[in-house]
């Protein structure tokens, strides 16, 4: 087992963001798996063969570490991000990276999806658009909706049309 410096632990303990950084491990050359213990304490299990990687450094399992405040796995010259493990191997942090794009989504449609969810609506509660071009439009499918669609959407979400791009 190899855990961070004591300073980087107490960081990681202190972090609002402890589920998602790691404060060391230990590989299990037997079952080929590299077993990673998270800053809220829970353990989370990876596959060795995970790390290998066509064209890149070889991992190599003798020379294991966990860097940079838990951001970081290293095996020799291989590194991977925290954030690219948990993002493979752990459902909840993959929603959480979902959630986190759509809240930095600078587009028309990541303004619409943030507003229309502030207001409580769904993607059916709009007359005269239909469900399927409310997502169409917050996936960016459609840059800037056509003027009637823009008035009914702020219509409903009590807003000026100018306004929605500003959520």
């Amino acid at each position: 087992m190899k855990l961070l410096a004591p300073d980087e632990i107490v960081e990681v303990f202190a972090s609002p963001h402890r589920d998602d950084l790691f404060i060391g491990g230990a590989v299990d050359a037997a079952d080929r798996v590299l077993v990673l213990y998270r800053g809220n304490l829970e353990s989370l299990v990876v596959p060795l063969a995970w790390f290998a990687r066509p064209g890149g450094p070889r991992a190599q399992i003798d020379d294991f570490e966990v860097t940079d405040f838990g951001q970081t796995v290293r095996l020799g010259k291989f590194e991977a991000a925290a954030d690219a493990i948990l993002y493979e191997f752990d459902a909840e942090a993959r929603r959480r990276a979902k959630h986190h794009s759509i809240d930095k989504d600078a587009t028309f449609g990541g303004a619409l999806r943030r507003l229309r969810r502030q207001r409580g609506l769904r993607r059916e509660d709009f007359d005269g658009i239909s469900a399927k071009e409310i997502a169409r439009i917050e996936r960016g499918e459609v840059a800037k909706p056509h003027a009637d669609t823009l008035a009914r959407l702020a219509a409903r979400l009590g807003v000026k049309p100018d306004e929605i791009e500003t959520y």
